[in-house]
């Protein structure tokens, strides 16, 4: 999915319904509703406070000024847009966000399994650069070189600094076989890739034997995911494996659900798995509920891309000792959003909720330390590396066959 992402924690949709009475085109608003707010004769509009009254009347006076006096013609719903925008982006959280329609259907093609495409995802840093999030296994942005974490400057003949994320993954999707031209920016050179567009897979997990060991790679949370981990290591299970890597390594999560499916079947019934709090201060925390655990000894491989839902299973484990972690110290984004969808078809991202480790550690802006730092060797991307190159893995392979029991 070429797609603006904001790493996806629990997802839900819901439609929020709008009390809107309106006369004259001003003002359209998808807001909840308290107390009454008369403008003039002309907007009855329900809202929340007296603060939120006063704010919206003046919304509406400066909206009022800039048709009247601005030198040229506007586009009214891109002032509006940009309004909505602002309020969310007052938060200075840049995963709490608003989406117009156009821009939700793009970030919610994220659950879609089939589109056509170069296969990756992509958001904005904090410049407001286009940059490469994550990149599918084996999809023609693979093949052709990228790696997680170009900045894209052009597509085609489209400059990306004066484009949104949504313009950019239109133009990045096409016809199955068509070639689409991508320049990015990688260590300060600039690099131009003709890609072949190709359907793309969306399957998040991929898994192998390595001689006694059974490796299953995740590239992020999305829905399924768990009972797909769950057929490999079952499979591998009656493999009669002796040890297990599990390669979280570029992943920027997703959602939360399917994380704590994967360490329930992991965990010791009872055992904490996560713990979440939100601004009143109430707390929850999720439990493995089912008797089934892992009988073998467990690496996990993280980077500094590893996020979210990735650190929620990570820490899980690690802090049940379950699992050793190996590799470099995880991104840090401990925050969960909710995606909320409008009646007219936008939406929102809200982070709603902070989690922490089953030992009480805080994950946001720290991330995880592994048991063992091992960095990588190479500067070729994970997916251009082979499985001698891959110096993490083969970490991996040594620590668990020197504790098979």
């Amino acid at each position: 999915m070429e797609n603006n992402k904001k790493n996806k924690g629990k997802i839900v949709v819901i439609g929020i319904v709008a009390a809107i009475v309106i006369v004259t085109n001003l003002l359209t608003f998808l807001i909840t509703s308290s107390c009454n707010l008369a403008i003039g004769n002309k907007v009855l509009i329900n809202t929340p406070s007296t603060t939120s009254a006063k704010n919206i009347t003046k919304l509406v006076s400066l909206e009022k000024l800039l048709k009247e006096d601005y030198y040229t013609e506007l586009d009214e719903q891109k002032l509006w847009n940009y309004a909505f925008k602002g309020l969310y982006a007052g938060t200075g959280d840049p995963y709490s966000t608003y989406y117009t329609e156009e821009e939700f259907n793009s970030y919610t093609e994220g659950f879609d399994s089939n589109y056509s495409g170069v296969g990756i995802q992509i958001m904005n840093n904090e410049n407001s650069q286009v940059i490469v999030d994550s990149i599918f296994q084996g999809s023609p942005a693979e093949k052709s070189g990228m790696k997680a974490g170009d900045i894209i400057t052009k597509v085609d003949d489209m400059d990306t600094t004066k484009a949104s994320t949504s313009d950019v993954s239109k133009k990045l999707r096409g016809k199955t076989h068509t070639k689409v031209t991508v320049t990015v920016l990688r260590d300060k050179k600039e690099i131009t890739m003709v890609i072949t567009r190709d359907k793309i897979d969306m399957k998040r997990v991929s898994g192998k034997m390595i001689g006694d060991l059974g490796y299953i790679k995740i590239t992020e949370f999305t829905d399924k995911v768990g009972k797909q981990f769950e057929n490999y290591y079952n499979e591998y299970t009656n493999k009669n494996m002796k040890g297990l890597i599990i390669d979280l390594r570029d992943n920027p999560g997703g959602l939360v659900n399917e994380a704590t499916e994967i360490a329930n079947l992991l965990l010791k019934e009872n055992s904490t798995i996560i713990s979440t709090t939100n601004k009143s201060g109430k707390t929850q925390t999720v439990k493995d509920t089912t008797s089934e655990y892992a009988k073998v000894p467990i690496v996990v491989l993280i980077n500094e891309n590893s996020a979210s839902s990735s650190e929620i299973l990570s820490c899980a484990l690690q802090d049940n000792k379950v699992a050793t972690i190996m590799g470099v110290k995880s991104y840090g984004k401990g925050i969960i959003q909710e995606v909320k969808s409008l009646l007219d078809g936008s939406g929102v991202t809200i982070t709603s909720d902070e989690y922490v480790s089953p030992l009480g550690h805080k994950i946001h802006k720290k991330g995880i330390t592994p048991n063992q730092t091992v960095k990588l060797n190479s500067k070729k991307s994970l997916n251009q590396l082979s499985e001698k190159e891959d110096n993490q893995l083969q970490s991996a392979i040594k620590y668990l066959k020197q504790n098979i029991k």
